[in-house]
């Protein structure tokens, strides 16, 4: 394994009720992977200004948006910050969307001050700093090992969150002293940065910090009626989206947030 708790310490779950389907009044529901909560806002101001109404955001980690999709959940939208867990869902009336195609990538943030002198990801296998990484099962998570797989770092965190977000916050908090997190939510929470070379911006989309988001939708065939899911890959309403996706993704919102658009292809 490329990286060992040290030590447990408390995690806190954050808990979203989960809507069962798609709004019955019309509104657009969109399960989102939490590193979304960085743009919600600016997206759903985007809307407003155009004369479009904001959808219904549902933010979590992405292993448990497709876990709820798997238990009848039917959001119109899916965001996940592993575009290979949308395979478990292909059958139960999605479609997947392949524009915009988003991605974002893992930073060395600290906290303020940055108080343990860490100057490059190699530190994250000291064992005094408070480090913290997102747990394995989620993709910010998965992104770490493969940081630490790539460069041989044997990274000795002290916290595995539940999603990004909550990470995020426990190093604006000045709960810990380093961790990786999303670009976009280092940018948000106004969390300073680390800059290594290794996980830096670049147009390499096998870089292991980066992270490739995928996007489904419900087919329209397939709205409020899951005795049609199956083949969502013809010619018919199985295989056309019940909305208009990229309406609820606007790119200058995503690039302001600090996500990559058109990286990987």
């Amino acid at each position: 394994m490329a990286w060992t708790l040290k030590k447990m310490m408390p995690v806190i779950a954050l808990v979203w009720l989960v809507p069962a389907c798609s709004s019955d009044n019309g509104e657009t529901v969109i399960f989102a992977a939490s590193s979304l909560a960085a743009v919600t806002d600016d997206i759903d101001t985007a809307l407003e200004a155009d004369g479009d109404d904001p959808p219904e955001w549902v933010l979590a980690a992405s292993s448990r948006l497709i876990a709820q999709v798997r238990d009848g959940a039917r959001p119109d939208v899916i965001i996940s910050a592993d575009n290979t867990q949308l395979r478990g869902i292909l059958d139960l009336g999605y479609v997947v969307v392949n524009e915009p195609r988003i991605t974002n990538r893992l930073v060395l943030a600290v906290a303020d001050g940055n108080p343990a002198q860490m100057t490059s990801i190699d530190d994250l296998s000291l064992d005094g700093p408070l480090i913290g990484l997102c747990a394995p099962e989620v993709p910010c998570g998965a992104a770490a090992l493969r940081i630490a797989t790539e460069f041989g770092i044997t990274m000795r965190p002290d916290t595995a969150e539940p999603n990004v977000r909550a990470l995020a916050q426990k190093l604006a908090n000045g709960e810990l002293d380093a961790g990786l997190v999303y670009a976009t939510d280092a940018r948000s929470l106004g969390l300073h940065t680390i800059a290594d070379a290794r996980i830096a911006h670049s147009n390499d989309c096998s870089n292991p910090a980066v992270t490739k988001y995928g996007i489904a939708a419900l087919a329209a065939s397939s709205a409020g009626d899951t005795s049609s899911a199956g083949d969502t890959s013809s010619a018919g309403d199985e295989g056309r989206p019940k909305v208009h996706v990229e309406q609820y993704l606007p790119t200058e919102a995503l690039q302001r947030g600090g996500f990559e658009l058109g990286l990987c292809r």
